[in-house]
């Protein structure tokens, strides 16, 4: 009876460290519906122009719904990249006039006091910013970190050659507040594509990422899940006893087409 007592006592403990597979089917719906309700109907012109050594690309979105909800003609955002000529040479970039598109899309956007519901107690999507409004973009959620510092966690990943000083732009979760991420990547500038996870601590002192893989310049995500696996694989060498891996482990309902992504982060735990 004593030994069993003992053995009972530790698989308790087990259960109580091992996360389970979550989904939160309740949170689920109220995601939904907000993200329903978030939802309107914009255009969206995209200008890109290489000159004078410099990549400039705005986006813009314009609309009715967004003058009548935020009570703005619009909402911008400017990114510019040095590009030498050299490279500007390989990425076929030459100095003529704006590259233009336009189309008519569905997006969500939010003010900040109207902040998005977290899943299974996670943030799920993630946010850019521009004249008192947020623009969830199509970038999920889909690493956690429990039990270690985020100094900790980037460290794993300068130590297989990462960088952490890198050019990328402001994005945002909301986890009581509007919190601004700290990126760590493959190359500081990815001018030609690489891996880039953007993090976040959260107030529970665990991390969350939003790990994709970059095209080259300028910068759109390529892919989620093959960066989420390599990331993965930092924290699963033969010496780091103290990590402790669970592949697609929280679900966060934030599955994207393309390109794909399974709405499921890992989770990794350090203890």
């Amino acid at each position: 009876m004593k030994y069993g007592v003992i053995l009972l006592a530790l698989l308790l403990a087990a259960m109580a460290i091992v996360p389970c597979v979550s989904a939160d089917t309740a949170g689920t719906g109220l995601a939904q519906k907000w993200q329903a309700d978030h939802t309107i109907s914009v255009t969206k012109i995209v200008s890109t122009q290489y000159s004078n050594g410099t990549l400039v690309t705005v986006k813009t979105y314009t609309g009715a719904e967004l003058t009548k909800r935020f009570g703005i003609g619009e909402f911008t955002t400017r990114h510019e990249l040095k590009v030498s000529p050299e490279d500007a040479a390989k990425l076929k970039l030459t100095v003529k006039t704006a590259a233009v598109s336009r189309s008519d899309v569905r997006e969500v956007f939010t003010a900040p006091g109207d902040p998005p519901m977290p899943l299974s107690g996670y943030p799920v999507w993630i946010y850019e910013y521009s004249g008192g409004v947020y623009h969830q973009l199509n970038e999920p959620i889909n690493m956690i970190w429990s039990g270690a510092y985020l100094s900790t966690i980037k460290t794993e990943m300068t130590e297989k050659g990462w960088w952490d000083t890198i050019a990328e732009d402001t994005y945002y979760i909301y986890d009581g507040s509007w919190k601004a991420g700290d990126g760590v990547a493959s190359d500081p500038i990815r001018l030609l594509g690489g891996n880039h996870v953007r993090l976040w601590q959260l107030s529970t002192g665990e991390v969350v990422g939003a790990a994709h893989e970059d095209s080259a310049a300028p910068h759109h995500a390529v892919g989620f899940e093959v960066a989420e696996d390599l990331i993965t694989t930092f924290y699963q060498d033969t010496d780091d006893t103290l990590w402790h891996v669970y592949p697609d482990n929280i679900y966060l309902g934030n599955s994207v087409s393309s390109p794909y992504a399974n709405a499921y982060a890992v989770y990794i735990g350090y203890w």
